[in-house]
């Protein structure tokens, strides 16, 4: 799945699906179009960072909906890529 806004000066990018030991694993990207990456602490930085976090969840949310209970996130960022390591997902409980 990949998510992206022409009109933002940036695109995010998640793909999401199981691995061959069941693991949710989100392989999600943020890159900016247009010159060197904005600065720490500027507002596009900040909306490009936002907008990774919100396609990053979709894709949680998607994976815990198809029976994920663990989950492996990926970024791929203007940093650099980072494994932000692996999650187990409590199952939620019936009230």
């Amino acid at each position: 799945m990949a998510s992206h806004n022409s009109r933002k000066p940036f695109a995010v990018s998640v793909e999401a699906g199981f691995t061959e030991d069941g693991t949710w694993l989100i392989d999600a990207r943020l890159r900016f179009r247009d010159g060197p990456p904005p600065k720490v602490g500027s507002t596009l930085l900040g909306e490009g960072r936002c907008a990774l976090l919100e396609a990053i969840a979709r894709e949680g949310a998607r994976g815990r909906a198809q029976g994920a209970t663990k989950v492996e996130v990926r970024l791929d960022t203007v940093e650099g890529i980072r494994d932000v390591g692996m999650v187990e997902i409590i199952p939620e409980t019936l009230h």
